[in-house]
């Protein structure tokens, strides 16, 4: 049993009352399963491993809301840390080493940024030297994360503008295709129409799940499908049905709980969806997404191994009826937060890592961030962490990514929202801009999608939600709001495709 003792001086400021978001990580970035807690002002985390470690907690920061912050690697001792400061180091020590790593591959910063950094370096170190006096030191701390925290936004902003400098030089158009997830054709009299919050999109991802086109058992649903497909079709945008398996409670037909546990029936009826939503559809379909969220786990009973199989079956069985469509295979939750509390086999990018070793024909894969979303979602993050990761993605799997993304533009009630999940919500300095709004869902957009468009491996991104004033899955995720109106968002994405993409 591993044990980890850190002195806390602004709990205020872990933006998870329940600590089940706090956890350690190993050198992949994946949670050891373990727990913590609080006592008094001293945060323990427990878990079954001794092994040195970085610790993640969500950190509500004033002029960002949440992020997840890492700290350095901390060794088990028996001194206690102090939070604070080691966050302080980590923010710091990810930041500079980020920046070193792209200045190798030729990325120039301006003096802004190098002043920005130096300025969190000089603040981290003094609070560093001054642990001996905890208030002045934790004082310090906050300063060098949230200066470490601007330096990393504008490193992102340089990082960006850089790289898509050279991927757009001499007027060429990025390849990289924008899409959004829409589940009807239309309606003129929504106040959305055929107009021009649907122009940005060159992709339709249509959703056609288990639950979507076989709500009753035995009787098959395709009007919405076949109506959205044409619509598509007509306006001259390409085509994404899917996923076809999609492994989260609520994208489950309620009568499928009938054969809960039953591994061999339930693939032959999840099998038998793929193969009539392909036969029907194929040749109008540009892309299959053949099963979404495959690293939750307790959906139907099914075992990692068992979702594993079956997907990998159900992979096999597209391309044997539609071989010349790509088809892409997608996982939520992609840093495995949930690990950290739920104990599983495989993490989201083993479980991916595992069907490309299979060779089934992969053309790439799915990473579905829901950002800012509880539970099973994604804590918001630095955009160096989301650059990150979609690195490692790509060199392990050595595959072009899909990104999906649904971001809140709000944390009050939602009647239209059909899932149980909820926004996460920043709450500290009263004086501090909203989280989540429709602003701070628009400036995520601005902040980050540019570092994703920079990079080759994205082959791909669709926003995964597009109306809230339609029954719809994550509370304030669309484009347009509960009244019909778009968001700041919509203009965000409209504005990042008229000026990189073709």
């Amino acid at each position: 049993m591993g044990l980890m003792r850190l002195n806390v001086r602004c709990p205020e400021r872990i933006a998870d009352p329940d600590l089940k978001r706090v956890y350690l990580a190993g050198p992949d970035d994946l949670p050891y399963h373990g727990r913590a807690h609080l006592a008094g002002d001293m945060l323990h985390i427990e878990r079954r491993e001794d092994a040195s470690g970085a610790l993640c907690v969500p950190w509500v920061l004033d002029e960002h809301g949440v992020w997840m912050i890492n700290t350095t690697t901390l060794m088990e001792r028996e001194r206690p840390y102090q939070l604070e400061v080691e966050l302080a180091r980590g923010i710091v020590f990810r930041v500079r080493n980020q920046l070193a790593a792209w200045q190798m591959l030729g990325l120039k910063a301006p003096e802004d940024l190098t002043n920005l950094i130096s300025e969190a370096t000089t603040a981290f170190s003094r609070s560093a030297v001054m642990q001996a006096d905890p208030p002045a030191a934790v004082a310090k701390a906050i300063e060098a994360i949230s200066l470490g925290a601007a330096a990393s936004l504008r490193l992102a902003d340089v990082y960006a503008e850089q790289a898509l400098s050279v991927r757009t030089a001499n007027g060429a158009r990025l390849p990289t295709l924008l899409g959004v997830r829409m589940a009807a054709p239309p309606d003129p009299g929504k106040g959305l129409g055929y107009g021009e919050q649907l122009d940005p999109f060159s992709i339709i991802s249509i959703p056609s799940g288990w639950k979507d086109v076989e709500p009753t058992e035995a009787k098959r649903e395709w009007s919405p499908i076949d109506d959205t497909v044409k619509w598509a079709q007509e306006n001259r945008r390409r085509v994404s049905l899917g996923p076809l398996l999609e492994f989260c409670d609520s994208r489950v037909p309620e009568w499928a709980y009938l054969f809960e546990g039953e591994g061999d029936t339930l693939a032959s009826l999840m099998l038998g969806h793929v193969e009539a939503c392909v036969k029907r559809y194929r040749g109008r379909v540009n892309l299959w997404n053949v099963a979404g969220r495959v690293n939750r786990s307790r959906v139907l009973g099914l075992t990692d191994e068992q979702r594993l199989q079956l997907v990998a079956r159900a992979v096999r069985r597209v391309r044997e009826l539609d071989p010349g469509t790509p088809v892409t295979v997608c996982f939520d939750q992609p840093w495995g937060e949930s690990l950290a509390s739920e104990s599983a086999d495989l993490a989201a990018i083993e479980f991916a890592d595992a069907l490309e070793r299979a060779d089934l024909g992969i053309a790439g894969f799915g990473v579905e961030l829901n950002i800012g979303y509880l539970p099973n979602g994604t804590t918001p993050r630095s955009p160096l962490a989301y650059s990150q990761l979609l690195d490692n993605w790509s060199l392990r799997l050595e595959l072009p990514l899909l990104v999906m993304l649904t971001l809140p533009s709000g944390a009050g009630p939602d009647p239209k929202a059909v899932s149980k999940v909820k926004a996460l919500q920043a709450s500290g300095n009263p004086d501090a801009p909203p989280f989540p709004s429709p602003d701070s869902q628009a400036e995520w957009i601005q902040s980050c999608l540019p570092v994703f468009l920079a990079k080759n491996c994205v082959q791909v991104v669709i926003y995964n939600q597009l109306r809230d004033d339609v029954p719809h899955e994550l509370p304030h995720g669309g484009l347009v709001d509960a009244a019909g109106v778009a968001k700041p968002a919509a203009a965000a994405l409209a504005e990042l495709r008229g000026q990189y993409l073709a």
